[in-house]
């Protein structure tokens, strides 16, 4: 085992530096409340019981970083989307709040502290960075597109993006605003790291023309007022990105984290090591696959992007709650293993 803490591993990592092996950490969001023994709704909901769900994570697990995952209809919700809590299942909408568009000169930004499931989210981080010392602790917030999605619909809002630009702009500004004074009361008032989910911003979903048009300056928007404020902020996209890689290196965010579905030697070659490259070890392995398929996909992301520093072992995206406790453990146990730098 490693003397090194899961800090000093990432810490190296993010300044081009060397432990004595790669950092790693799965993404474990309601996969906790099973392991738990909670349902998916106290795990969404009781601030208290989400904590303790993550820490007994932390404990059985000793990721090198703590990813502080709930849902991604927080901020939705909180403007006005209907949501449904099934026990063992994540929460979906029933409405959404820009089915009409004009509803969008009516929208205020929340107030973290007090608003909605904000507050709940900002205390279970609060919680965790309180307990765990020795790894980072890292919120998980919305982009603006994936606000905006959540508020107005995939479907619809593409749709917008070419019948309407001029609703979808200023849409964005908006979801760009609401996007940081999440982030930075969740930073501050908790002092936990700030991740980006962007989901919705993939190509599996979108073109590269409206990431360009649409995404992208809203993106940079965001890095810079988060740089202005000192804070580091990773950027998340599930699903297939090789065509917007070189955009998503210049939003100028400080770590990009991608999915399975992209190709890690692309992005390893275009980035030069600009920003720390943080995946992507499939998820679909955490339910289906054999303890030979784990290992054989976290040695071939060591070995594809480890060797120069500025990359993190993880999941390409989060762990599905079908997933198995022991998958997770083969998982860590791999990247233990394989993961000693060869210098």
């Amino acid at each position: 085992m490693s003397t090194y803490t899961g800090k000093q591993h990432v810490a190296a990592a993010f300044k081009r530096v060397f432990t004595d092996r790669v950092p790693y950490y799965p993404i474990l969001g309601h996969f906790n409340a099973k392991l738990a023994s909670i349902s998916v709704k106290e795990f969404l909901t009781n601030s208290e019981k989400f904590a303790n769900a993550q820490l007994l994570a932390y404990e059985t697990f000793h990721p090198d970083i703590i990813v502080m995952m709930a849902d991604l209809l927080i901020e939705a919700e909180t403007l006005g989307n209907e949501l449904k809590f099934p026990e063992d299942s994540l929460c979906i909408s029933q409405t959404h709040v820009l089915k009409d568009k004009e509803n969008l000169k009516n929208l205020k930004i929340p107030n973290p502290e007090k608003d909605g499931r904000m507050p709940y989210y900002i205390d279970a981080c609060k919680r965790v960075k309180e307990k765990v010392k020795d790894s980072p602790v890292g919120s998980v917030v919305c982009g603006p597109w994936s606000i905006a999605i959540g508020i107005r619909e995939a479907e619809t809002l593409i749709r917008d993006c070419s019948k309407d630009p001029n609703f979808v702009h200023p849409l964005m500004e908006f979801t760009t605003e609401l996007a940081s004074t999440y982030a930075l009361a969740v930073q501050s008032k908790a002092g936990v790291g700030v991740s980006f989910s962007e989901a919705p911003a993939s190509c599996s979903l979108i073109s590269p023309k409206i990431y360009s048009q649409f995404i992208l300056p809203y993106h940079k928007r965001l890095m810079e007022e988060m740089h202005s404020k000192k804070i580091s902020v990773t950027l998340h996209v599930c699903g297939y990105v090789d065509p917007i890689m070189e955009d998503l290196i210049n939003t100028g965010a400080n770590a990009i984290s991608i999915d399975s579905l992209s190709s890690l030697p692309r992005m390893v070659e275009l980035n030069q090591k600009r920003r720390v490259i943080i995946g992507n070890v499939a998820t679909n392995l955490f339910f289906s696959g054999t303890r030979e398929d784990m290992e054989r996909d976290v040695k071939n992301c060591i070995d594809i992007a480890a060797k120069e520093s500025g990359f993190i072992l993880s999941t390409g995206c989060e762990v599905p709650g079908a997933g198995s406790i022991e998958r997770v453990k083969w998982f860590m146990e791999a990247a233990e293993k394989y993961g000693y730098y060869r210098l």
